[in-house]
């Protein structure tokens, strides 16, 4: 993958690149400063025998300026380097959760583990790749430039010998990064399959053991173990043998640019002979630091191709127009969803439209209702179909944005009740107050024992799964959406705890349209509409209270 497919990954924060590629030039200009100020010393004391302060002592005193300056040149780039890498990766794991739920909502072959070490440990290894590598490229570039210039100007014959000998020689080594390259995909692939295995073991140890298949999952975590184990000692003894090569090479520039100024030193003043070995340091210098940054972060380099593939634009990303003035509501025109690799289509040409306060998507299993739920909410889009809210219709991002779903078996975090309701926050405005959201489903109230203070454990373990669901609720109330859809939210509740909480739904937001998701077979009395699917399609015509 090139580094320019790479930069797409910085997204509206490409523009500090060019800040970091001048603080890194800044920092190499300390370096030449450096060796033309010393090269001035060592050249006169060679040619005079003896010290002269009036040359010596300004260059000693720019030498130690230099050397002050360095290291808080050196700060500001790091600091920068880490803001810069510090947001690009809040924005790239927030991109990536959103894609990846749609992605999985559409095709449930996906792997939990494979997509938690995308997002965790693929995103984390572009740090280094995006913030020091792809900067070191064009100083690289720049700063060879610009050196190999300065040492042709104090001799053409040394300086013309340094730039062929740096175009030349540190590109021997380059013939192994195909090797390499493909060594360190091997890795990725063993690493995140190690990865997906050993969550899918955890999330399921209890199955396992309840079937006896333990024993039989420890044996294929050992292969995996061991697949990883020979992809990184093979991975590993490439990248030294590169490392050596590479070094060599770097060593090789300077030791003939000191060979070439020996054979012209009849031509060169002490102080040029000096300038030009010292230069030739300088000059791989920045092809050095290059090799280091490629080592620490080219492991990026697989991951962001698999992140370059999430993130890539699909055709159904692109915003839907259209505005039909006398529509209210919510909408879903002429809808037809195929899962990947599915024989036919789970909804096929459905319409239904929902107005303000709460209905009912009732049917059997397989008819169609939680995939339905998924296209409104954005979690996937229809092959063809329109999704409208007030006559406007809306694209997947947009759908996010207007609809808060509940599933029937939500996800909490280890915290309080309160900590977990918390974690919503609308895009804009001030989000709704925590007591307030609670109170709607009950929590504190229609069970005593759930108040925002109890501890809900890891993914909501120490809760029953009626607490939950109250809990997830109350979270996506506090979202304060104009769309709500409950997905089976209600399903661990029983019939007195879910007709007050539709009770105090009904009231607590004129305008809000709420969507029941149900396999019940009998409606809510609360309820405006009824939409029975049955095989993918309208049963019957809606029955509107």
């Amino acid at each position: 993958m090139t580094p320019f497919r790479m930069i797409g990954l910085l997204g509206s924060h490409r523009f500090v690149l060019p800040a970091l590629v001048t603080l890194g030039l800044t920092v190499t200009s300390t370096y030449v400063a450096q060796a033309l100020l010393l090269s001035r010393i060592f050249g006169s004391v060679v040619s005079d025998g003896a010290v002269r302060w009036s040359i010596v002592g300004p260059a000693m005193a720019g030498l130690a300026a230099a050397l002050l300056i360095r290291p808080a040149l050196v700060l500001a780039r790091e600091l920068a380097s880490t803001a810069l890498m510090t947001a690009v990766k809040t924005d790239l794991r927030s991109r990536l959760i959103g894609d990846v739920v749609e992605e999985r909502a559409a095709d449930v072959r996906g792997r939990l583990g494979r997509d938690h070490a995308l997002v965790v440990d693929g995103v984390e290894n572009l740090d280094p790749y995006l913030g020091k590598y792809l900067p070191q490229v064009a100083m690289v570039v720049i700063a060879c430039t610009g050196i190999g210039i300065a040492m042709v100007v104090i001799d053409p014959v040394v300086g013309a010998i340094a730039l062929a000998a740096v175009l030349v020689l540190p590109l021997a080594p380059r013939a192994w990064d195909r090797i390499l390259a493909r060594k360190g995909a091997d890795h990725w692939e063993a690493y995140e399959g190690l990865h997906a295995e050993f969550l899918d073991s955890m999330t399921g140890m209890t199955t396992l053991v309840l079937h006896g298949a333990e024993a039989r999952r420890q044996r294929e975590l050992q292969e995996r173990s061991a697949s990883l184990l020979s992809a990184t000692m093979g991975q590993l003894k490439v990248s030294l043998i590169e490392s050596g090569l590479s070094a060599f090479a770097l060593v090789a520039v300077p030791a003939l640019v000191l060979a070439a100024a020996w054979g012209r030193r009849e031509h060169l003043s002490a102080t040029a002979v000096f300038a030009l070995i010292l230069l030739s340091v300088e000059l791989v210098r920045p092809l050095r630091d290059l090799a280091t940054h490629w080592h620490a972060g080219y492991a990026g380099t697989y991951a962001g191709r698999e992140i370059l593939a999430v993130l890539q634009p699909h055709e159904h990303d692109r915003e839907v127009d259209g505005l039909d003035q006398d529509q209210d509501g919510l909408s879903l025109s002429g809808a037809t969803f195929t899962y990947p690799g599915a024989d036919r289509p789970v909804l096929h040409s459905v319409t239904a439209t929902w107005g303000r306060g709460l209905h009912v998507i009732s049917g059997a299993s397989g008819s169609g209702k939680s995939s339905m739920a998924a296209i409104l909410a954005g979690l996937a889009e229809p092959e063809q179909g329109v999704v409208r809210l007030d006559g406007r219709a809306l694209g997947r991002e947009a759908r996010r944005g207007e609809v808060a779903l509940v599933a029937q078996d939500p996800v909490l975090f280890a915290g309080t009740v309160g900590d977990n309701i918390a974690l919503a926050r609308p895009a804009t405005g001030q989000p709704r107050p925590i007591d307030e959201v609670a109170a709607v489903v009950g929590i504190g109230s229609d069970d005593p024992e759930l108040t925002l203070d109890t501890v809900v454990g890891e993914r909501g373990g120490l809760l029953s799964g009626g607490q939950r669901q109250r809990v997830a609720l109350a979270r996506a109330l506090r979202l304060d959406r104009r769309v709500l859809i409950l997905d089976e939210a209600d399903s661990a509740l029983d019939r007195r705890s879910e007709e007050a909480i539709l009770a105090r739904l009904a009231t607590d937001q004129s305008d809000r349209i709420v969507l029941m998701v149900t396999h019940r077979p009998r409606p809510t009395g609360d309820a405006v509409s009824t939409t029975v699917l049955d095989a993918g399609q309208i049963a019957r015509p809606v029955v509107t209270r």
